[in-house]
């Protein structure tokens, strides 16, 4: 771990945006082909590296592609800290606090609200 400031940070420290790292994901170059196996097939199977952007961009591309309007878009997390890290950095990366259009449910915590979009 580093400390930046009075900030703990375990991730790479990096001067990217926001933007500038999503699109650096592996994932990005599939995006259009992803959304595209989504809207054609009833399962969609995505297999993929550790930190390729499989968690933290599907759910975003699916809101992107209007998929939230038809209601909540969920992703499992196989453990609390994975459910409220991963939200916490989509939230961060849609730009609203976590627990409004991305938050997270796990057992006895509920971190949504009625505009919640992203769920995990």
């Amino acid at each position: 771990a580093r400390v930046v400031g009075k900030v703990e940070s375990f991730g790479r420290v990096t001067n990217k945006t926001l933007l500038e790292q999503r699109r650096s994901l592996p994932i990005y170059k599939f995006r259009e082909d992803l959304m595209k196996a989504v809207k054609e097939n009833d399962i969609v199977v995505v297999i993929g590296a550790t930190g390729s952007g499989k968690t933290t961009q599907m759910t975003q591309y699916l809101c992107d592609y209007g998929y939230a309007k038809r209601g909540r878009i969920g992703c499992t997390q196989p453990r609390r800290v994975a459910a409220m890290s991963v939200a916490k950095r989509v939230s961060e990366e849609f730009g609203c606090r976590l627990g409004q259009k991305v938050g997270y449910t796990i057992r006895f915590e509920d971190c949504t609200s009625p505009e919640t979009l992203l769920n995990t």
